[in-house]
C-alpha cells in the first residue's frame, strides 16, 4: 500500500489533497494501483458529500398532496 492510500484511509489528508499528491507520483506507479488509488479517491470525496449532506441536512415537512414545501395545493396545511 502506497502512502497515498494510508493517510486517505486514516483521513490524515483530504481526497482533493490525496488526487493532488497522486498526480505528483502516477508516472512512478504501475496503472493497475493508479486506478485503486483514483477510485479511493472518489469513495472518499463521496464519502465527504454525504457527510456534508447530513450535516446541513434540516428536516422539511412536504405536504402530502402536492409534495411541495410550501404546498402549492389545498390538501395540505393551508386548508
Amino acid at each position: 500500500m502506497c502512502i497515498i492510500c494510508i493517510e486517505l484511509e486514516k483521513s490524515l489528508i483530504s481526497p482533493k489533497q490525496a488526487q493532488k499528491n497522486l498526480e505528483e507520483v502516477a508516472s512512478e506507479m504501475d496503472l493497475e494501483h493508479l486506478l485503486v488509488v483514483e477510485e479511493k479517491i472518489q469513495r472518499a470525496e463521496e464519502k465527504d458529500r454525504f457527510f456534508t449532506l447530513l450535516k446541513n441536512d434540516q428536516t422539511v415537512e412536504f405536504c402530502s398532496g402536492c409534495y411541495c414545501d410550501p404546498c402549492d395545493c389545498d390538501w395540505g396545511t393551508n386548508e
